[in-house]
């Protein structure tokens, strides 16, 4: 690796990520170019993006050439671009390192699939864990707990991220202690936590702001405006949606205003703002363009039922569905619809659904929203029981999710610095916890934790 590569990492991962671009895009390699185009990414800077891709293309065709090329392509409206992407994302059968597979979820997000990206973040974190790199690993981690989250596994989410946060502090990495700041702020406001949420976005805030790291930044903002959509506060939701989609490169993100844009819609709707949330889907519209998944057609759905009041849409939006908790969402949207258009029978089923996984997800305020509804529609319920990994401490989270990605203990214990007796201890502890009596066991149980709902239970 060459000495200007080397500070342009270095800059990437504790410094000032803009300076990090400004290194790394004097290079002429592909190597050079692909690390320049993932610093602009965590800045936000589209148009050295653009300008990155464009000359990535000279390169010969490959998979790290075909997605540098074209994110830059895509971003600049050229009709080739997703054409790379999809070009790219066929080859990832070829990929062995975790770099490769967070290239993949960035060629997916740029499709507008983020069901894609969760699924290609999961490998890299599988990667990242066996092939012993620890110096990536919290990195990587970063987009983990972000997938998780995502994903409506909270718990599992905050247990990646504070190990991220611990190995990133020892590291010396501190953009990487801002994104996994950000991450359990978003997490604290999903549990409706108002000081855990504002100090920890806080903390993220003031690392990545003036090291120009704008996607943390951004995902921090959204932290802030996810607690007053979760409490309920619709207009200042949406006037916090409105800043972060106007920030700039340092402040802002472009990947984060496409993925809070279902959130964006939801709180304009709420706060009155008819035009506004006619906007905020436009602009999805345009982003989810060439995205082909279910999920990402369900989003979208979803954002048109709420701005169309359209019943048709939110049907469509369930009947598409493949991530659980964005489907009690929906669910809990049209509940709500029901219940006021004096439909409290059609209502009851949806807001039952939405309250038991909101329940297990440990998202509280939508929980105590989707009670609220049903009460109001004529049903007391009884609540659901947690979800079993819940008993779990976050240590013991972490170990369970390692068994389940095939890890011995000898190899758990290297990944989280304990002594191998150390992990026997932790299984042992939480084996009658979970009711089981072995690894096969406890990995079948988290792999079913965090499988999808099967067809007959799909909200």
């Amino acid at each position: 690796m060459e000495i200007a590569q080397l500070r342009g990492r270095f800059e990437l991962n504790s410094g000032n990520a803009a300076e990090a671009v400004r290194i790394l895009a004097a290079g002429e390699s592909l190597d050079m170019l692909a690390d320049a185009s993932e610093a602009a990414s965590y800045v936000g800077d589209t148009a050295a993006l653009v300008e990155l891709g464009r000359r990535a293309a000279a390169h010969p065709e490959g998979f790290l050439r075909d997605t540098v090329a074209g994110i830059g392509l895509t971003l600049d409206g050229d009709a080739a671009g997703p054409d790379l992407l999809r070009r790219a994302l066929a080859r990832v059968g070829e990929l062995e390192d975790a770099a490769g597979y967070l290239w993949a979820a960035a060629a997916a997000s740029h499709l507008g699939e983020a069901d894609l990206a969760i699924e290609m973040t999961g490998r890299a974190g599988r990667v990242a864990r066996v092939s012993g790199m620890s110096g990536q690993l919290p990195v990587v981690l970063e987009f983990v707990a972000t997938a998780e989250r995502i994903e409506g596994r909270l718990a599992r989410s905050r247990a990646v991220s504070e190990e991220g946060l611990e190995l990133a502090r020892e590291a010396g990495y501190e953009n990487t202690v801002a994104a996994h700041l950000a991450n359990l702020a978003v997490l604290a406001a999903l549990r409706g936590e108002e000081e855990p949420c504002e100090r920890q976005a806080r903390e993220a805030l003031a690392i990545a702001i003036p090291h120009r790291v704008g996607l943390r930044a951004g995902v921090a903002s959204y932290a802030l405006a996810m607690l007053d959509l979760c409490l309920g506060r619709f207009a200042a939701a949406h006037d916090r949606f409105t800043a972060i989609a106007a920030a700039g490169p340092g402040a802002g993100h472009p990947t984060v205003v496409w993925r809070m844009a279902p959130d964006g819609v939801e709180a304009a709707v709420g706060a009155g703002d008819e035009a506004g949330a006619r906007a905020a889907l436009a602009a999805y519209e345009r982003w989810s363009a060439h995205a082909a998944t279910a999920e990402s057609r369900a989003l979208l759905a979803r954002c048109r039922g709420l701005v169309e009041s359209s019943e048709e849409a939110f049907g469509e939006a369930l009947r598409l569905h493949t991530n659980a908790f964005e489907a009690a969402r929906t669910a809990l949207l049209l509940g709500e619809r029901l219940r006021r258009a004096q439909r409290p029978g059609e209502a009851r089923t949806h807001l039952r659904r939405a309250w038991e996984t909101f329940e297990r997800a440990g998202a509280r305020p939508w929980a105590r929203r989707a009670q609220d509804e049903l009460r109001a529609a004529g049903e007391s319920g009884q609540a659901p029981h947690a979800a079993v990994l819940d008993a779990l401490t976050p240590q013991e989270l972490r170990i369970a999710g390692l068994v389940a990605d095939g890890l011995s203990s000898k190899q758990i214990a290297a990944q989280l610095f304990l002594s191998p007796r150390t992990v026997e201890y932790h299984l042992y502890k939480i084996y009658p916890k979970l009711g089981i009596g072995s690894r096969t066991d406890l990995a079948r149980l988290v792999v079913l934790q965090k499988a999808p709902l099967a067809e007959d239970g799909m909200l």
